[in-house]
């Protein structure tokens, strides 16, 4: 990208030097067009000569300015803007026998458009020629992956409308379904609310209990007798060691059992 850059750049300078060439004039051809243009309105102007080096000049609109060629100003200010003698200056010149071109600003002469492009890109030789530097070489920084899901969208200026196809919920006043009102809907209703107070369901579940709760539910809480007698879910705790016990000692005796019974037949 930087070479197409510098080829860029070392071409429209060539370009923009050639162009020097063709030139009719010393100045560029955009001011010899504003100074032919303003040679033509000059026809319609009149001027009064105070014998020195100003003039009282009328354009074709009846109004009157003053033009002084010894500090080369004008009061239309035309002049002093844009450097180009205007219609007004040019019959003043006209009068003197001068030439308007003569006085056109100096930065519209070809010395100086040529000296804004003295300075020429020098050509460079293919990247495999160039000399092997000592110096390490630079390398990219390291990619460190951020926590979280990566966006895949820009993000978006302030003033930036959005470009998705979901219309916005924004600005839009909410209508309760229950009394039919705006700017609330059915759970924050005040119809709703006394429903829930005359069932008995207005408390969530970070509520509080109300006194009255907490003196009914005091007075049914369960005794010590009833609460140690309580059995838990699940399975007991150590009851799974002595069922392993209780099969172990069947089984042992099952066995002494057979034995004996071998034996009494054997002495028999």
């Amino acid at each position: 990208m930087l070479e197409e850059i510098r080829i860029k750049v070392m071409r429209r300078i060539r370009q923009l030097r050639e162009f020097c060439d063709t030139w009719i004039t010393n100045i560029s051809p955009m001011a010899l067009k504003v100074l032919t243009e303003n040679t033509t309105k000059s026809m319609k102007c009149n001027l009064e000569w105070n014998g020195e080096y100003c003039f009282e000049v009328k354009d074709s609109w009846d109004n009157t300015f003053v033009v002084n060629l010894g500090n080369q100003t004008c009061t239309c200010r035309s002049w002093m803007l844009r450097g180009i003698p205007c219609c007004l200056v040019i019959v003043a010149h006209h009068f003197r026998k001068l030439e308007p071109i003569n006085y056109v600003a100096h930065w519209y002469n070809n010395e100086t458009y040529l000296k804004v492009y003295s300075h020429y890109i020098q050509p460079v030789t293919n990247m495999k020629m160039w000399p092997q530097s000592a110096n390490p070489s630079v390398i990219p920084p390291v990619i460190k992956t951020l926590p979280g899901r990566p966006r895949k969208c820009r993000r978006k200026e302030q003033n930036e409308n959005k470009t998705g196809k979901k219309l916005s919920k924004r600005g839009v006043e909410m209508t309760c379904s229950l009394c039919h009102a705006k700017g609330h809907n059915k759970r924050g209703c005040h119809l709703n609310n006394q429903a829930n107070a005359g069932r008995g369901r207005g408390m969530g579940r970070g509520c509080k209990p109300s006194s009255t709760r907490s003196s009914v539910g005091s007075s049914r809480a369960p005794t010590a007798s009833q609460s140690s007698t309580k059995r838990g879910r699940g399975r007991p705790r150590g009851s799974t060691k002595q069922v392993m016990f209780i099969v172990i000692h069947l089984v042992v005796n099952l066995h002494l059992n057979q034995s004996n019974i071998f034996v009494d037949q054997l002495m028999l």
